[in-house]
């Protein structure tokens, strides 16, 4: 009877200690950052000639802050040229008068440093919140540091938000803001996007950065997902989820609709089970239409997966 007794508790500790559940994203503030070129361009005024959005700009971005419907939700609008201006800060329960201080920005003197503006910006994340950071301009970088060194900044945002939930967005208000060494830079870095309209009421579809599964008993894989616009979720929005390459496992039987704000999907082993690491590391990507769905973003797109492939051993002891 003794050694029965220690048998099922060994078998109840070690059963204990290989569950492993799918990540899911822990529940966080949100923070959204908008830098906003205040230039005379934005006005139409300048030696290059543009068309005067200043106004347009303003009443999208209140539209969409008024859209926004976590409550704590931090905002931060930091207006520059040259220089950067005194930021305008609230949270979403104050969104009335921070529609009204968005009315209230006007245009200044100076030209466009969008480089310090970028580092400015940077210094306004919080790595305890979902960060939203937003680059917001008509024209191209023209003051200060050279523009290499803008190239540079953008190009090291992906080891700043690396394993963090920071997710930056170059919004190109105008096609004079359009740079190709820029998009290049943007399309070759995780976690940052380029958006060439003046909509800033964008989509987020949220999910987990990290995700664990033991498969040795359900290789069934779930992804729970969230957005501040539920309405994405009835749009039709065709999902892709794709295993990066690997010899021991691809993905099967994947429903592409996220019903019910998840997707689920099967593990296959690709080898017999004594070939395959206890544990291995891939990535998930997150795949969709872009050209359908222009201002919907995973965030993140790729999410870093743990596969468990771990039974139960038993210990046995015998007393002599």
């Amino acid at each position: 009877m003794k050694d029965y007794m220690i048998n099922k508790l060994l078998l109840f500790i070690l059963f204990s200690l290989t569950i492993y559940t799918v990540g899911a994203q822990p529940y966080l503030n949100e923070k959204r950052v908008y830098l906003l070129d205040v230039t005379a361009s934005m006005e139409g005024r300048g030696i290059v000639e543009t068309p005067n959005i200043f106004d347009n700009v303003k009443n999208q971005l209140s539209n969409a802050l008024s859209n926004i419907t976590y409550p704590q939700t931090e905002i931060v609008i930091v207006p520059f040229t040259e220089s950067i201006f005194n930021p305008i800060r609230g949270n979403i329960t104050q969104i009335d008068s921070l529609v009204n201080e968005i009315s209230k920005i006007g245009i200044e003197k100076g030209d466009t440093n969008i480089a310090d503006a970028w580092e400015y910006g940077i210094s306004e994340l919080d790595s305890t919140k979902v960060n939203y950071l937003f680059l917001l301009t008509d024209g191209l970088h023209n003051h200060g540091v050279e523009k290499e060194v803008l190239y540079k900044r953008l190009q090291e945002w992906q080891y700043i938000a690396k394993d963090k939930y920071m997710f930056a967005f170059y919004v190109m208000l105008t096609p004079n803001a359009k740079e190709m060494e820029i998009i290049e830079i943007i399309e070759s870095t995780n976690k940052l996007w380029a958006i060439e309209s003046m909509n800033v009421n964008v989509s987020f579809i949220n999910s987990t950065l990290n995700l664990k599964s033991n498969i040795n008993n359900d290789k069934k894989v779930r992804i729970d997902f969230s957005s501040q616009n539920n309405e994405v979720f009835n749009s039709g929005l065709q999902l892709n989820i794709r295993l990066e390459e690997n010899p021991f496992y691809e993905l099967c039987n994947l429903n592409s609709n996220i019903i019910n704000k998840y997707v689920e999907f099967e593990i296959k082993e690709l080898l017999p089970r004594i070939q395959i690491p206890i544990e291995t590391q891939q990535k998930l990507y997150l795949e969709y239409d872009k050209e359908k769905n222009p201002l919907v973003f995973f965030t993140p797109e790729i999410i870093n997966f743990s596969i468990v492939n771990k039974g139960v051993r038993i210990m046995t002891i015998n007393e002599k």
